[in-house]
């Protein structure tokens, strides 16, 4: 069966530029990144070409152009299958690519729908996109459309169509089969009303229809010729007892529809391609890691399957190739999508050693330290990296007391457990050209030599002229790319600010001696002033910001910056 391999798309609703989206096989492709990036407009791109309407007959309405202007440019949308062939009178053709491209500005005709075979371009034929269906359950989960008889493009019909020409092939099936129906009419026919309003009805219309120049009768019937099995329906049970769809919570909803898609693609091994926006969606966390594990699981017995989401729970590093990272930049919709080769690439050339760094090791490298905290981290604009959890803690409180809100920003401040991490996560988001920034102190425990350290300054392009001065700066240091918390946080801030060391006193008598959360309630209880500890605290807030928005950094001037200048900014 059918499998797309590729999806190209320029010019429609928030995609300028063309992006490509990869379908690796027996993996999930998933689409990540925060909102308003532009992951529904892709879906709805792949629905367009290959989904329940007929692309040939879409004229795009004005949203459809990018910026919402048909003078932009024109639309082109592209799905490269591969097992896909279509029959003419010429013959059978092998079908590269589905096109659907539509130029307001052509002289002639301005949509062209076709498919791009190995003997030229061709029209699309329904045996064609019936052989590669996409299903889209939105965030909305009509399921019960889907799996209804409402239009012959919803899923069961379309199930069910292949099922009819499979029994049709043998004229001895249909015949026992149209014996069967008739019984049951039979049995319907006992009822009596059912029998009287029948015989009306028949009686009522013939009455209407004469002087028509051509007879017409009506009957009941318990099957429709043209598809036997419109006659089944499918029901959720529980316990032994038929229940409804409207019964169902929106969770057990799309539940039933994967595995309605994979039955489909195991029983016709492929040829269907299911999107789930938002897969998370009315699903508790435990119950988010149960179904990302069964749509891998479905995704390696054949069925293609493409997530939006925002949940880490359907982010696997081990299926990587299959992750998609959607964002917007200048108000235009761009892709990032790597591979373990692309990713070992990049790692070496930022530092990594050559002779540890391969396309075999590079995921499970990754995965293996890989924690939900710095998975969120993809679904951030920017990312700040930190040795442990005292600074994941403690750092967001004392920022948004300088007026910096970093989750509403989009700012991740990540814990990578040690310095020797810091390096190895910097590779990681800025291979997807995350803004990242380095932070850490100078305590030699575990790092004696400071060969970590080292091997982060390195890597963020630091000099090794330069490198010797900053692994022993002794105070809080605020530069463009990192900062270093002197000889260590705990000991920097005591220094920093006036009562730092009476509040973890305080601290410590009401919760213990964890460092991160003593950390936490010292940050949730220190007073901003005028000191040098929350002047610095200003210095790295301004950092951050120009991380965030490089565009309004201006030279000397970035230390000015100041929340007037972001009033306006959509986050």
């Amino acid at each position: 069966m059918a499998r797309i391999n590729k999806l190209f798309i320029s010019g429609y609703r928030s995609i300028q530029e063309e992006i490509e989206i990869a379908f690796p096989a027996s993996m999930p492709t998933v689409l990540v990144g925060e909102n308003n990036a532009g992951k529904s407009n892709i879906v709805r791109a792949l629905d367009l070409i290959l989904g329940e309407m007929w692309p040939g007959s879409r004229e795009p309405d004005d949203h459809d152009f990018w910026n919402r202007d048909s003078q932009n440019g024109s639309i082109e949308i592209r799905a490269y299958m591969s097992d896909l062939t279509l029959q003419d009178w010429r013959g059978e053709h092998d079908v590269n690519s589905i096109m659907w491209i539509y130029n307001p500005n052509a002289e002639g005709e301005k949509l062209t729908f076709r498919a791009d075979t190995s003997d030229g371009e061709k029209y699309v034929s329904k045996v064609v996109r019936d052989n590669c269906i996409c299903v889209v359950i939105g965030a909305d989960r009509k399921l019960s459309y889907q799996l209804s008889y409402s239009s012959k493009y919803t899923l069961l019909s379309k199930i069910m169509r292949k099922f009819h020409n499979s029994l049709v092939e043998n004229p001895n099936r249909v015949e026992r089969l149209k014996e069967r129906f008739e019984e049951i009419v039979n049995i319907f026919q006992e009822v009596e009303q059912f029998s009287n309003f029948q015989t009306n009805l028949k009686e009522d219309f013939a009455t209407i229809l004469t002087g028509m120049t051509y007879g017409l009768g009506v009957d009941f019937s318990a099957y429709d010729p043209s598809n036997f099995f419109h006659s089944l329906r499918l029901f959720p049970q529980e316990d032994g007892n038929t229940r409804t769809f409207e019964e169902l919570g929106t969770g057990q909803e799309q539940v039933l529809a994967l595995a309605v898609a994979h039955a489909y693609a195991r029983a016709f091994y492929g040829g269907i391609i299911l999107v789930i926006e938002e897969p998370e969606a009315h699903l508790h966390p435990l119950a988010q890691d149960w179904l990302a594990r069964k749509i891998k699981t479905m995704a390696n017995d054949g069925l293609q399957i493409l997530l939006t989401t925002h949940s880490t729970a359907f982010v696997d590093i081990l299926g990587l190739s299959g992750l998609v990272l959607v964002r917007k930049v200048n108000n235009s919709t761009i892709v990032k999508q790597l591979n373990a080769q692309s990713l070992s690439e990049f790692c070496v050339n930022h530092g990594s050693p050559r002779e540890r760094t391969n396309s075999a090791t590079i995921l499970p490298f990754y995965a293996s330290s890989a924690t939900i905290e710095i998975i969120t981290g993809l679904f951030a604009k920017a990312v700040i990296l930190v040795e442990g959890p005292t600074e994941a803690l403690s750092l967001p409180i004392y920022l948004s007391k300088v007026d910096l809100d970093v989750s509403k920003e989009g700012v991740a401040i990540i814990s990578v457990m040690g310095k020797g991490n810091l390096a190895k996560w910097w590779r990681f988001f800025k291979a997807y050209e995350i803004p990242v920034y380095l932070t850490f102190d100078n305590d030699t425990r575990n790092d004696e030599n400071g060969n970590r350290r080292i091997d982060a300054l390195r890597t963020i392009g630091i000099e090794d002229n330069e490198i010797e001065s900053i692994i022993e700066i002794e105070d809080w240091s605020v530069q463009d790319e990192f900062c270093v918390f002197g000889n260590d946080f705990e000991t920097t801030f005591r220094g920093l600010f006036e009562d730092y060391n009476a509040l973890e006193d305080e601290a410590r008598s009401q919760i213990g001696d964890s460092k991160p959360l003593v950390a936490r309630y010292v940050a949730h209880r220190l007073e901003v002033n005028d000191s040098d500890g929350w002047n610095s605290m200003q210095d790295f807030k301004a950092k951050i910001l120009s991380l965030l928005y490089p565009e309004v950094e201006d030279g000397e001037n970035t230390q000015e910056l100041n929340d007037d200048e972001f009033d306006d900014v959509p986050f």
